[in-house]
């Protein structure tokens, strides 16, 4: 691991950290921002490629005894930080790693339990249904076009970057991913959803395997989506409330289902 420090906010290894509020191009060159110590030292373990690492001057010490060999880790004098990346450098610790090729279908396919996602735009949401993911044993997620960038700044921090250690499948076409999941791989299909004759969660039977989708917080599932599930299971609730958040309801779901019988 080799230390440098950058005192020139010229330097054009600081490329990938500027301006992060606004930056929108991390997608298109194939990199993600890690941010804050925890979410660092979870991508310096995990099998993704790390550009670099960048601390400020009052953080150096926290990179404690982590190795990786070639890493190259950037340090920032205060000064500087904050008109590098654009906002008040709390955190003191930022990574850029290298996304890696999508999964294929097939490393899903060994899971007992999948999520699917469909439209699940909000980064925060999607970000709180990764670290759901990690706590209940879930073995892959698929997303469906229109959900929030599993790899932005944001969804990354608040899934504390358990994103890296999950396989996440951004599918093109999420009805036929899952119909091959159903019909090649033996998974059953379970939609959740807002009605009350649909079969409610507590007590519900576990399948040996089984994808759970969760659709957009506002508009829930697409009709064609529910139709090819083979169940649909439901929260029930107190009459005077609507809906849950679409991420606390992962959470309650999961739960039920979780391998680990917690």
């Amino acid at each position: 691991m080799s230390k440098t420090v950058v005192d020139r906010l010229e330097d054009r290894r600081l490329d990938p950290y500027r301006s992060l509020k606004t930056a929108s191009l991390h997608r298109r060159a194939g990199l993600f921002i890690a941010e804050g110590d925890k979410v660092v030292e979870r991508l310096l373990v995990s099998d993704f490629e790390v550009v670099s690492v960048l601390v400020s001057e009052r953080r150096v010490s926290s990179l404690g005894n982590l190795e990786r060999p070639g890493l190259e880790v950037l340090i920032i004098p205060e000064r500087l930080a904050t008109e590098l990346v654009g906002f008040k450098f709390h955190a003191g610790t930022m990574a850029c790693g290298r996304r890696k090729p999508p999964p294929d279908l097939t490393t899903l396919a060994t899971a007992a339990l999948v999520v699917g996602c469909a439209s699940v735009d909000d980064p925060e949401n999607l970000g709180s249904i990764i670290r759901h993911c990690a706590a209940f044993g879930v073995g892959g997620l698929v997303l469906g076009p229109g959900c929030a960038d599993p790899y932005s700044r944001r969804v990354i921090r608040v899934s504390m970057g358990n994103g890296f250690r999950l396989p996440i499948l951004e599918a093109s076409d999420l009805m036929s991913d899952l119909l091959r999941l159903k019909n090649e791989h033996g998974f059953q299909l379970i939609a959740t959803v807002l009605d009350q004759e649909a079969e409610p969660v507590r007590g519900a039977i576990v399948p040996d395997r089984a994808v759970i989708l969760f659709g957009n917080e506002a508009h829930g599932l697409e009709p064609g989506l529910v139709e090819i599930c083979d169940r649909r299971l439901t929260i029930p609730m107190h009459s005077a409330a609507d809906s849950l958040n679409v991420a606390v309801a992962a959470a309650l779901i999961l739960h039920e289902f979780s391998p680990f019988g917690v």
